[in-house]
């Protein structure tokens, strides 16, 4: 029976054929104040892809420009009309001379 190497049977635990990690709670630092909305400032959609663009031209981590690179090249994609060529034929001279023995 090939399994593809995930785990089918057994108990699941939800973490598929990994052993069971806990949590530690004591990690993350979530205090009244950081989980209060009164502060939360969403930035518009020009204003956060100006903050990408200035992160693109900062870093040195390759890795990070390469991700923020994506996003950029796909915002950028967005912005662009769409030409829409003209659905014209290209003459030549084989096919003319074909159309004309036909």
């Amino acid at each position: 029976m090939s399994n593809h190497g995930l785990r089918t049977t057994g108990t699941h635990t939800g973490n598929f054929g990994k052993a069971k990690v806990q949590g530690r709670p004591g990690d993350l630092d979530l205090t009244q104040e950081i989980l209060n909305k009164d502060n939360l400032q969403i930035p518009n959609r020009d204003e956060a892809f100006t903050k990408l663009v200035i992160a693109y031209n900062t870093t040195t981590d390759s890795k990070l420009k390469a991700s923020l690179w994506e996003i950029l090249k796909r915002r950028k994609a967005t912005l662009q009309p769409i030409k829409v060529k003209p659905n014209e034929r290209p003459s030549s001279p084989y096919w003319e001379d074909i159309r004309r023995v036909r």
